[in-house]
Order: C-alpha cells, then structure tokens, then sequence
C-alpha cells in the first residue's frame, strides 16, 4: 500500500517491553505517533528508535483517553486526514493494513468497525472475545464530545460512509490483553469508578437484574465456562466481578454512601460509648 494517508496513534504509559512490537506493526504503512502519559522507563527510547514520533499527551482526570479533549490535540499533532486510535497491546496483520491503505486511498468511506480478537492470559491458540471497534475514521468525521468510558465517540457523516469489515482473522486487530489480577483489579477500579459517575449523572439508578445479569454475561464472554481452558474460567470471574463493582459504585453514589458518611454515623457510636465511661457508667 502506499504509506503516508495515516497517521497511526499509539497510547502509551511505561510500555518498554511491549511498544516496539506495535510500532514495527504499523511504521510501514504510515506516521506513528505515542502519546505518552509520562512513562519512566525506556518507553520513549524504544519508541523512537524503532521510528516513532514521541509526544506527551496531555494531563487527563479520567482514566481513558478517548475525550473531546485529548482528541483535538492528536488532530493539531497530526498532518493525514485518517487516524488509527489504537494501543501498543494491538497488533494487526497485513492484509488489514493493505485494506486499511485502500480505504484511505480510495475516501469513499470515511467511519470503519474492523473486528477485534481479545487474548488472554499468553493464549494465543484460541481467541478470547471477539468484538469490534471503529477505530480508523477519518478526523472530520467524528466528535468526541461527551464521549463516555468505552466508547469511540460519534460519528458525523453519513450512513453511507460507513464501513463493517468481515470477521476474519485477517481482518481483524489482534488484542494481546497482559492481565494478572493485581493489574486487572487496580486498572479496572478506576473504570469502574468512571462508568458508575457516569451512569449516575444520566440518571440511571441500581438494579440487581441488571447487576446479575451483566456479570453472568461476562463470564459467559470471557470464560465460555467449562469448555474453556482454566485461565480464561477465571478471566470470567474476573470481568463478572468488574460488573460488580461498577454497579456496587452506582449503588452507592445514590445512597451517597462515602467513607466520611460511615464514620459520621460510627461516631454517634463511638460517643455514646465514650461517655456511658466518662460519665461514670455502670460497670461489672
């Protein structure tokens, strides 16, 4: 294909071992541009010397990237019309990069959903999840504004303009998840934190059938139950208990339930405990 029609976005944060895949992925078919959240470690150094342009991105107090924000200033960094909005644990194969060259050559269509196979837990002989995400569009057709946790904004065009690749394997980006517990529940904490705001502030309220059956979903999703191999059975638990928090959060947002709320009442009890002793209380 013929390089230089996209400029390829890549989200990073102390990502020394994993950046250098991803940028080999894409440098021969257009810029790569990181943005970086301040990473310590050598990420800036493999970025660039594997042909990356390194960029710190702004500060941000939500947890993802995908803001209003944060999207304006990738658009005043980059020169193409056609953006790729990815993150240095995807990698896609060659025939997906051709097609993704065509469309950008061609400009009919200006929004494309490309299919999305999730790893997990270094097994890479079956897929995960498979999803989708239309992550390659062209900069002037989408808004971010308003944009909630998970989402990858609104597109302006037209139905016409719209593209959904086949799910096949060649078509599709390959999600290399790197998840342990520890990372998975503090990562997802903050997600979960965010997602519940939101819900809140649109005036959604908590509902137990909505909590159980998210999180029967997303066992389902993630772990196939017993047809699957250990790992990804506990994968399943894992993102079902990310449903629980996001929805515990909710609960608690609308009973204004907050560490300075608990104490306030377990200081009622500890008053009247201290003053049945100052006060001269009967004793045994």
């Amino acid at each position: 294909m013929e390089s230089g029609k996209i400029s390829f976005i890549l989200f990073s944060y102390n990502e020394e071992r994993r950046i250098e895949y991803a940028v080999r992925n894409f440098r021969p078919y257009g810029e790569v541009y990181v943005f970086d959240g301040g990473s310590t470690d050598r990420t800036r150094e493999v970025a660039e010397t594997n042909g990356a342009r390194f960029i710190l991105r702004p500060a941000s107090s939500k947890p993802q990237v995908e803001t209003q924000e944060m999207f304006l200033f990738v658009k005043s960094q980059v020169s193409t019309g056609y953006i790729f909005w990815s993150y240095v644990d995807n990698l896609c194969p060659a025939r997906l990069l051709d097609k993704l060259g065509e469309i950008a050559s061609e400009g009919k269509f200006k929004y494309v959903s490309i299919p999305l196979h999730t790893y997990l837990w270094g097994d890479t002989a079956r897929v995960a999840q498979y999803g989708r995400t239309p992550c390659f569009f062209h900069k002037d057709f989408i808004d971010f504004s308003g944009n909630r946790i998970h989402g990858m904004g609104k597109f302006t065009g037209s139905k016409t303009q719209i593209l959904e690749l086949p799910d096949r394997p060649d078509y599709a980006i390959k999600h290399f998840s790197v998840y342990d517990m520890h990372k998975f529940v503090l990562s997802h904490l903050r997600y979960a934190e965010t997602e519940a705001e939101e819900a809140f502030k649109a005036g959604r309220r908590f509902s137990w059938i909505q909590t159980l059956g998210g999180m029967a979903r997303y066992f389902f999703i993630f772990s196939r139950g017993w047809r699957s191999n250990g790992e990804n059975f506990f994968s399943g638990f894992l993102y079902a208990f990310f449903r629980f928090m996001a929805r515990l959060r909710l609960y608690e947002l609308e009973h204004n339930i907050t560490t300075e709320g608990i104490e306030s009442e377990y200081r009622k009890a500890k008053l009247q405990l201290l003053d049945e002793i100052e006060s001269g209380g009967e004793r045994l």
